[in-house]
């Protein structure tokens, strides 16, 4: 296990052990640990969400050009005729 020193200002410290004390953390440590997993919990999955934003996005005007292309290019039995 890795060691992190981390300086915070004196009112900050406070809050965090009565916060600490209130949801029954052991120690400090193990607060910031929770905290910190949590934090990076939520960055990817912000980062996923917005992946899939763009996934969506993407798929949705694939199709888009797609049935465009289709309207275009009528697929009827003459046309086929007139491309063999």
């Amino acid at each position: 296990m890795k060691t992190l020193t981390v300086t915070i200002d004196d009112a900050l410290a406070a809050e965090v052990e009565r916060f600490r004390q209130k949801a029954g953390y052991a120690s400090t440590s193990d607060l910031i640990q929770v905290a910190l997993r949590n934090m990076l919990i939520e960055s990817r999955k912000r980062a996923l969400e917005e992946n899939l934003r763009r996934y969506l996005q993407n798929k949705q005007a694939l199709a888009e050009a797609a049935a465009d292309a289709e309207s275009r290019m009528p697929l009827t039995a003459e046309a086929l005729e007139r491309v063999e």
